[in-house]
């Protein structure tokens, strides 16, 4: 299991010029066979700096008015970064089909008796590794049809840090008593309300549903992947969880997950894309895994790379290759390229080792790390 309460930070090393990495001083450092690894070959090694770092982080003997990647003598720059709490807006599902079994029945307990307490467990233990939001769907109590009240409205409770007892009252004093499932309305609200957050976090959706998008508004299954699909180009993951979700119902969450770019890692090609629960601790893993993930192995980056293509990643002396896929290694979290996310073994690695561990190394612009 991941500690989500890690607190991590990051040492980013910076080449910030558009020069040739290779001096004469690199050469020396590296004990080399000419691959360019940290420490092995001719290229720079991860604890090779030129110039030394200013107060505070700031750089060291770089021409103060050169834009990244056009400085005259290749000087480097490294500093801390401290890892930022991940900002998760909870959008949950208070639908009447809530309060069925896990089987679709009226047994005992309802999924909504499931989900209440796995919810909380798992949001007071992240309290100071994530700031958290909560928007339930659909709005007002079921009348038997679909009207106009059942579309969102505004967020329940925005997001804050040291949230966890205000959004765990809030989900206590909800009831599963909605008509339908507006999804992609539910989605677009979330969008619309976290493009008003005027902070650097990382920001993530966690849909928490147990079936198909419903509503006169939001009746069809591309209605509600479009949504999630936008709310990832406006660099908000979306996070898929399926309430004891029916065979029939996989397909959507399925589109659902990839759309938001954070589906659920198996090896298993025919295993579900989001993460299926039918029980209170099934639940309380995945959203474990989802919010261990989030904050133990995001590092944000201080400016965006000279070219992006020219990054290096280490955990130790251990290069972490780039995978777009997001299955195993680290990629971008949006095109801002303000943020770098470990995934599979190496999250894990980070996770067991302290991410204190990881370097980051940003490359000249015609200068490849590995």
């Amino acid at each position: 299991m991941r500690r989500a309460s890690l607190v991590c930070s990051v040492v980013v090393l910076a080449a910030l010029s558009g020069c040739a990495a290779s001096t004469a001083s690199d050469g020396e450092s590296g004990s080399g066979n000419g691959s360019g690894a940290p420490g092995t070959g001719a290229g720079p090694g991860i604890d090779d700096f030129g110039g030394a770092g200013g107060a505070n982080g700031a750089p060291g003997d770089l021409d103060p008015g050169a834009e990244p990647g056009e400085g005259a003598d290749c000087g480097r720059q490294n500093f801390n970064v401290e890892r930022k709490p991940a900002s998760i807006l909870l959008v949950l599902d208070r639908s009447a089909s809530m309060l069925d079994d896990p089987n679709g029945d009226d047994g005992t307990p309802s999924k909504w008796d499931i989900v209440v307490p796995a919810l909380q467990e798992v949001i007071t233990s992240t309290n100071e590794a994530a700031s958290w939001g909560l928007k339930v769907f659909p709005q007002g109590d079921r009348t038997g049809t679909c009207t106009e009240e059942s579309f969102p409205g505004d967020i329940l409770i925005p997001i804050a840090m040291n949230n966890a007892s205000t959004v765990n009252q809030a989900i206590s004093s909800t009831t599963a008593e909605g008509d339908g499932t507006p999804t992609g309305d539910a989605i677009n609200k979330a969008v619309e309300y976290l493009k008003t957050i005027q902070n650097d976090d990382p920001k993530y959706i966690l849909l928490a549903t147990d079936g198909d998008p419903s509503c006169p508004k939001s009746d069809s299954d591309e209605f509600a992947v479009q949504a999630v699909t936008t709310a990832a180009n406006a660099g908000f993951h979306t996070f898929v969880v399926g309430i004891a979700a029916q065979a029939s119902k996989i397909k959507t969450l399925n589109s659902l997950a990839v759309a938001g770019l954070e589906p659920r890692q198996d090896p298993d090609p025919l295993a579900p894309s989001f993460y299926l629960a039918a029980t209170k601790d099934q639940l309380v893993t995945a959203l474990q895994t989802i919010t261990g993930e989030v904050s133990t192995c995001l590092f944000p980056l201080s400016a965006p790379p000279p070219n992006p293509d020219h990054v290096g990643v280490f955990i130790g002396d251990q290069a972490v290759m780039h995978d777009t896929t997001g299955a195993d290694g680290w990629d971008y979290t949006g095109p801002d390229m303000m943020t770098i996310k470990l995934s599979g073994a190496a999250c894990d690695q980070v996770a067991s080792s302290g991410a204190g561990s990881v370097k980051v190394i940003f490359g000249c612009k015609d200068d490849p790390i590995y």
